[in-house]
């Protein structure tokens, strides 16, 4: 027992020495990689009074002293500093930023919009949450958050759907542009709910039996470009709005597409039969809307370096906007919200214009990083990053709004986009002289044929009636973009493409479907 009281005491002191040793640790460095000599403990010359051990107070905690070094330190103030996520690598930084302004890109938090979520979330709560069969419309003009907006919806409620005891939920989303024809959808949505059940027989009584064949099973069906599914009748939308309105239906529907008045205009009787859908109409953005998405996705570039995790920052004074001059986000917001307030322009025009400063940047990477060195300065806050200027804004503007037909282009329904891309490929297959000898009749005969054929890609569109064709050729003619010829016989009427195919190339890549669809159609042509 003594003799381990006297190692205790022993050991203490040798602690002991060594805090007192620190202030000459500067003196010592040079013998800081000699390996250590052991101290022996002296042996004590008299019995030594016995006294219980002590815990040593003195022995020094390092993740103290560190967190007391940084709370004293002069670089840190009352407000924490903020970093770009890519400050030490600028490209990376370039390339981070187009990435958030893709189309495609999930924001973390839809910005605006508030009366909308809260009317969606009210009916996704009382029907899909609340096990009760409903139907909701939603319209607005292209690029104005609707999808994204039920996408939230969606996410912000997975949790609650599997904590339910009361019934199972089953999402089946379909993009009506997908189906071959408007009485396909039926096939579809078997499809969908059958899993590796095999059918047979009527594809209208087996999606309803499917629909309906579990009382704790409820079919939650969103339909994309629902407008696809009109025909002379209209019976395919009476039937599936009547599946979603009857009491003892186990469906919730939510349907999608542009126009308003699509219930009132093509569906009239459903507010006779008391089927009539949930309107929820999304106006185009406004100025102030579009700023603040643009400086939303902006500022999640940058992080919090205590809390890395931490949301993006909320614009201050005090947080420089990165990458963009406020006046170039505003400009952007401006032009976009006077022509159509499609937010996906906006999107674009960003990415365009952060692209044009990456490439500025890099052609003067070499003389601006000889710079930094000579002068020994750090770019790595994120106001000394270099940012996209008006300049930037009015090229992109120039290239995106400075051509009239671009802009009639975009603003085309689907079926004249598609009319478009039949004469595309028509004009591929001739050769010379004979692209403008494009007729009605062999235009008519090929519509019919790309139209009415499945692609390799499974992604088919259906052709409208003959009527109905020849009015939408007397829209795209009268907007200016094609003209048709005369002659004595309807059918040799030539007719003249007035836009670049580079124009409609652009045109049909900005809608994924009809872009799949060009795909398969251009691929099958080419075999």
């Amino acid at each position: 027992m003594a003799s381990t009281l006297r190692r205790t005491r022993s050991q203490l002191k040798a602690l002991q020495r060594d805090d007192a040793s620190d202030s000459s640790d500067n003196e010592n460095d040079h013998k800081e990689n000699q390996p250590l000599t052991p101290s022996t403990p002296p042996t004590p010359r008299k019995r030594q009074k016995i006294s219980p051990p002590m815990t040593p107070t003195n022995i020094r905690n390092i993740t103290k002293e560190l967190a007391v070094a940084q709370m004293r330190s002069p670089q840190r103030t009352a407000e924490r500093t903020l970093y770009l996520k890519s400050a030490t690598a600028k490209s990376n930084l370039y390339q981070s930023a187009k990435a958030v302004f893709r189309r495609t890109a999930v924001p973390s938090r839809l910005i605006a919009r508030d009366k909308e979520r809260q009317e969606m979330m009210d009916f996704w709560k009382k029907h899909v949450i609340g096990n009760q069969p409903g139907c909701l419309y939603i319209s607005g003009s292209p690029g104005t958050g609707k999808t994204a907006m039920l996408s939230e919806v969606m996410r912000k409620t997975d949790d609650d759907i599997l904590l339910l005891r009361s019934h199972q939920v089953k999402m089946i989303m379909i993009n009506c542009m997908s189906v071959g024809e408007p009485k396909g959808i039926y096939t579809k949505l078997v499809a969908e709910l059958a899993v590796q059940r095999t059918y047979s027989g009527d594809a209208v009584q087996q999606a309803e039996k499917l629909l309906n064949g579990k009382k704790d099973v409820l079919n939650v069906v969103v339909l994309d470009e629902i407008d696809h599914l009109i025909t002379k009748e209209q019976d395919v939308l009476y039937k599936i709005f009547e599946w979603a309105s009857l009491p003892s239906s186990r469906l919730v529907l939510i349907g999608i597409a542009n126009a308003l008045d699509l219930t009132d205009r093509i569906l009239p009787r459903l507010r006779a039969k008391n089927c009539e859908p949930q309107l929820l109409n999304f106006n185009p953005y406004q100025v102030s809307d579009i700023t603040a998405i643009i400086k939303d996705r902006l500022y999640s570039l940058i992080e919090d370096p205590e809390d890395p995790f931490a949301p993006s920052p909320e614009p201050t004074a005090s947080t420089p906007l990165p990458l963009m001059q406020p006046a170039a986000v505003e400009l952007c917001a401006r032009k976009v919200a006077a022509s159509m307030g499609d937010l996906r322009t906006a999107l674009d025009v960003c990415r365009q214009a952060i692209e044009m400063a990456e490439i500025e940047y890099k052609r003067r990477s070499t003389a601006v990083l000889g710079e930094q060195k000579q002068n020994n300065h750090h770019h790595g806050a994120s106001n000394e990053l270099p940012k996209v200027t008006v300049a930037h804004i009015m090229k992109v503007l120039k290239t995106v709004f400075g051509n009239p037909m671009v802009s009639k282009l975009q603003q085309l329904n689907m079926q004249q986009k598609v009319i478009l891309g039949v004469l595309m490929v028509m004009r591929r297959s001739a050769q010379g002289a004979k692209k403008d000898q494009i007729t009605l009749g062999k235009f008519r005969e090929q519509y019919r044929s790309l139209c009415s054929s499945d692609g390799d890609r499974g992604c088919s569109i259906s052709a409208v009636s003959s009527t109905e064709l020849n009015d939408l050729l007397s829209m795209t003619e009268t907007a200016g973009i094609i003209t048709l010829g005369k002659n004595k016989e309807d059918r040799l009427r030539k007719i003249h493409v007035n836009v670049q195919e580079t124009e409609i190339t652009q045109m049909v890549d900005s809608v994924p479907v009809l872009k799949s669809w060009m795909a398969s159609v251009i691929e099958n042509n080419t075999k």
